[in-house]
């Protein structure tokens, strides 16, 4: 079947992100699971690892997860606990409200809570860096997720794609306009960058940190 001119506006939602991407600078998109073709010779137990994957051979199948999974679990429990006031001497009952629970995905402290919580940073000249380890903190969170969705789009990228009927065949085939290993090159060169920035604003919230801990606030954190 002739190859038709590309035309963005028929490319599926997810590749058409992928090429926004490429273009803009800029990605977003849901997260999904993937598991991988059981290879031979693999023993229940066994791990290894590709450029961006990591692998486990369980009892009938293999547990395909990032490379930053670790990490993940950590930032997915990170922002799981943002919503939930961290004050142990919480007096609030009940459910929270739309603009409690908006604080404290910001702040970690309900409204209450976090008006007490001020007035003893500012006293004790913490706030400010309070305010910065926890936007710093966001920032890193928000990063690491957008970069591994990237890292396991990488390789789904592909130079050609067919929309196929009811029927299971080939209605029309869509052609990125650009090499996909050139495509795939920038988005790489994309997570690189973003891992570098990461790493920038992890000193920086480290810097907050110290601050906090010099007070001996860190258990707030």
């Amino acid at each position: 079947m002739a190859q038709k001119e590309f035309k963005r506006k028929f490319m599926h939602p997810t590749r058409r992100k992928l090429a926004d991407m490429v273009q803009t600078g800029e990605y977003e998109k849901s997260t999904q699971l993937g598991y991988t073709k059981a290879e031979e010779n693999r023993e229940v137990g066994d791990v290894w690892e590709t450029e961006h994957h990591k692998f486990e051979k369980k009892d009938g199948y293999i547990l395909k997860t990032g490379k930053n999974s670790d990490a993940l679990q950590q930032v997915r429990k990170y922002l799981k606990d943002l919503g939930e006031c961290k004050n142990n001497n919480c007096k609030h009952e009940g459910d929270f409200g739309p603009t409690n629970r908006k604080l404290i995905q910001k702040t970690g402290w309900c409204i209450d809570c976090n008006k007490i919580l001020e007035r003893e940073l500012r006293i004790n000249g913490v706030w400010d860096s309070y305010q910065e380890y926890k936007i710093y903190g966001n920032m890193i969170a928000e990063g690491l997720i957008k970069l591994d969705l990237i890292e396991q789009d990488i390789e789904n990228l592909k130079q050609q794609y067919d929309e196929i009927g009811e029927d299971g065949n080939v209605m029309n085939s869509y052609v990125l306009p650009r090499p996909v290993d050139e495509m795939k090159k920038e988005m790489k060169d994309f997570i690189k960058r973003g891992k570098k920035e990461i790493e920038e604003i992890s000193k920086k919230r480290n810097k907050a940190f110290d601050k906090i801990k010099d007070k001996n606030y860190e258990h707030i954190l």
